[in-house]
């Protein structure tokens, strides 16, 4: 059965969608996503095994910092899916409603100009926010949680020379997605004093239980899934805080209370029993 759909929705894009979600239902209800994990492992080489170590201690003062749990990550600056998303005037209204974890979305342009957008190529006069003025808003207090829409490897380094140019690298935290991010990320650390990043499961091809098993070995103690996958989180390691994604209407945040989050990325104006 499972070998069928997966047949169908290569060869069917109309619905591929809506065929990958129920193949994807199947592997998490009878394998625990183990079927996602062998592909990404062996058909797609996410080994995240060979990933080395962080060196130790990591600093998480703003996961501490932030405020009781559920903690409120600003979702695209707290206006996710709204006109002004990823803009200044977002993070302040996020900053005004008491909000100190603000997530951008961040495109290196051609020109190497930093942007503060969900995709490269933005018109200029639909976002004008980028990560220097974003930056030289920024309230003592509050942290950037980076979300890197292009290069990941091009984008960070452009990132590392703009915090050596401002020296505000302890407000930055870098969320990591692939094995060999680990790597690149300590590289960056060593040249600046950046916290502890997150790892975050929305673009790996592994099983969300083994990125959060393999993150906790790697010593780090941040890590975001979707709502979509929190169904196949079975396998919750010790001193790991999890964060899920999006979270912008009651319904979801109940779902992430009860599976204990410590944090929801969200737009500033859902609050739901909040205090």
């Amino acid at each position: 059965m499972l070998l069928t759909a997966l047949v169908i929705v290569l060869v069917i894009p109309v619905t591929r969608a809506a065929l990958k979600a129920a193949v994807h239902n199947a592997d998490v209800a009878w394998f625990d996503e183990g079927l996602q994990d062998a592909w990404g492992r062996l058909a797609l080489g996410e080994d995240w095994a060979h990933a080395s170590p962080l060196r130790q201690p990591q600093d998480y003062g703003w996961l501490i910092d932030a405020g009781p749990a559920p903690v409120r990550i600003a979702h695209a600056l707290g206006d996710s899916g709204g006109p002004e998303a990823n803009s200044v005037a977002a993070m302040r209204r996020a900053v005004d409603a008491g909000i100190r974890l603000l997530e951008v979305d961040l495109s290196l342009e051609s020109s190497g100009e930093l942007r503060c957008a969900h995709d490269p190529g933005t018109p200029r006069a639909a976002q004008a926010c980028t990560f220097e003025s974003l930056m030289a808003a920024l309230p003592d207090g509050t942290w950037l949680v980076l979300d890197i829409k292009s290069d990941f490897a091009e984008t960070g380094e452009r990132v590392v020379h703009a915090l050596r140019a401002n020296g505000r690298a302890r407000q930055v935290v870098f969320q990591l997605y692939r094995p060999e991010d680990m790597a690149l990320f300590e590289r960056w650390q060593a040249q600046l004093n950046l916290p502890g990043p997150i790892v975050t499961a929305y673009l790996s091809h592994r099983s969300v239980d083994t990125v959060a098993r393999e993150s906790a070995r790697l010593g780090v103690r941040a890590f975001t899934l979707p709502m979509s996958r929190l169904a196949a989180f079975s396998r919750r390691p010790d001193g790991l805080s999890v964060f899920v994604h999006p979270v912008h209407d009651c319904g979801a945040w109940h779902e992430a209370q009860a599976a204990h989050a410590r944090g929801i990325y969200t737009r500033t104006e859902v609050r739901c029993g909040h205090g």
